[in-house]
C-alpha cells in the first residue's frame, strides 16, 4: 500500500464514522426496553427463586431480542464498550445497577413484591433508560470527532 492508498483508506474510515454518527439513532422505545430488561433483573433478585428465574429468562430474552432487532434494523449491534466516554457511562450504569440489585437482594423474604425492591426497580429503569440515551449521545459525538480528525 502506498501513501495515496493509505490516505484513501483513512478517508473511507472517516466517512464511515461520519455516516454512522448520522444514522445511528435508536428510538426512545429501544432505550426504554433496555431499562425494562435491567429492571427485570433488579426486581427479580428480590423474588423467590422460581420467580427470579422467570424474571431473568424474560430479561435475557428481551436483551437477545434487542440484539437481533438491532442487527436486523441497523445491520449492527453496538455494545456499550465503544469509545472512552461511552465506556465510562456503561461502567457507571453497571455500578449503579449492581448497587440497586444489592439493595433489592436485601428485601428477599419480605412480602412480595417488597416496596424497596420496587423502588430499586424504578430507579434502575430511570438510570438505564436515561443512561442509554446519554450513551448514544456520547457515542455519536465520539464518532463525529473521530471523523473530523
Amino acid at each position: 500500500m502506498d501513501r495515496n492508498e493509505a490516505h484513501a483508506a483513512l478517508d473511507a474510515v472517516a466517512q464511515t464514522r461520519s455516516r454512522m454518527a448520522e444514522t445511528t439513532q435508536w428510538p426512545l422505545w429501544r432505550h426504554a426496553l433496555f431499562g425494562v430488561a435491567e429492571t427485570l433483573f433488579v426486581i427479580g433478585i428480590s423474588l423467590p427463586t422460581l420467580y427470579f428465574g422467570i424474571s431473568a429468562l424474560l430479561a435475557f430474552a428481551l436483551i437477545i431480542w434487542l440484539f437481533t432487532d438491532d442487527k436486523k434494523r441497523y445491520g449492527m449491534f453496538v455494545s456499550g464498550w465503544h469509545g472512552q466516554k461511552p465506556r465510562l457511562i456503561t461502567l457507571g450504569m453497571t455500578v449503579v445497577v449492581v448497587a440497586l440489585a444489592g439493595l433489592s437482594w436485601t428485601t428477599r423474604g419480605e412480602p412480595v413484591p417488597a416496596p424497596l425492591a420496587l423502588l430499586a426497580g424504578l430507579a434502575t429503569f430511570i438510570v438505564c433508560t436515561l443512561g442509554s440515551i446519554w450513551w448514544q449521545s456520547a457515542y455519536k459525538r465520539e464518532l463525529r470527532e473521530a471523523a473530523a480528525q
